[in-house]
């Protein structure tokens, strides 16, 4: 292969031709399909039945968490439901009475107050940018204002 014969290297040029020239439709094939791919108008067209199918899908899952959520809601109004759970709240009331009005450490009560200065600065500040953004009002000029000299012509 080390020739290096005229022949063996237009034959090798022609070989290399034909690679990049099959190389280049098979990118521009996969470019092609790639734009198919994500043609959502030409999918539905292909693919009805698909399309139709997730709709109902999506639509099923939907519905059955809001029927699950109105459901949930119902049952938690229902008075059975409010006793069974104020019987629980007064078991564990009475299993840790020591737990029901804990006072708050110094640790929390330092951090609550960290926050509220925080969240207190914060507004004054975003109050006093906002309140001196805006321009005064404008005096509606009237006719005849005190000061002014009018000329007739």
């Amino acid at each position: 292969m080390k020739d290096g014969s005229p022949a063996s290297v237009s034959r090798v040029s022609g070989e290399i031709e034909a690679l990049r020239n099959d190389i280049g439709s098979l990118v521009a094939e996969l470019d092609r399909r790639r734009h198919e791919l994500f043609d959502l108008r030409l999918q539905a067209k292909r693919h009805p039945v698909a399309v139709i199918a997730t709709g109902v899908a999506a639509a099923l899952v939907v519905g059955g968490l809001v029927a699950l959520a109105v459901r949930s809601r119902r049952e938690a109004r229902r008075p059975s439901r409010r006793a069974r759970e104020m019987s629980r709240a007064i078991s564990r009331l009475m299993e840790h009475p020591d737990r029901v009005a804990t006072e708050q450490s110094v640790r929390d009560k330092i951090l609550a107050a960290a926050g509220i200065a925080a969240g207190t600065a914060l507004t004054k500040r975003l109050v006093d940018r906002f309140v001196a953004a805006t321009p005064p009002p404008r005096r509606a000029r009237g006719n005849g204002a005190a000061g002014e000299v009018r000329t007739h012509a």
